[in-house]
């Protein structure tokens, strides 16, 4: 796999849990402001589990931003 295609995904898993944390809020606003379907529980384990998704393709990124970096160094 190249690094320009671990850039790629790791900003695909950065979009997507981004988007998801943002359904789970919705939902929990929604709750709050009373409505008796939504349920507060499984939107907060929700937003906890995309906060690790997106740590961890931020953490990705990070290292192929630092081997991008290393590879320009070796070639100048």
């Amino acid at each position: 796999m190249d690094v320009g295609s671990v850039v790629n995904q790791s900003l695909i898993g950065l979009q997507s849990s981004r988007a998801e944390i943002v359904k789970s809020a919705e939902q929990i606003t929604r709750a709050a402001q009373g409505d008796q379907t939504q349920s507060i529980v499984e939107p907060l384990i929700n937003i906890e589990a995309q906060q690790q998704v997106f740590d961890s393709s931020a953490r990705v990124l990070e290292a192929a931003d630092e081997t991008i970096g290393t590879l320009l160094d070796i070639n100048a």
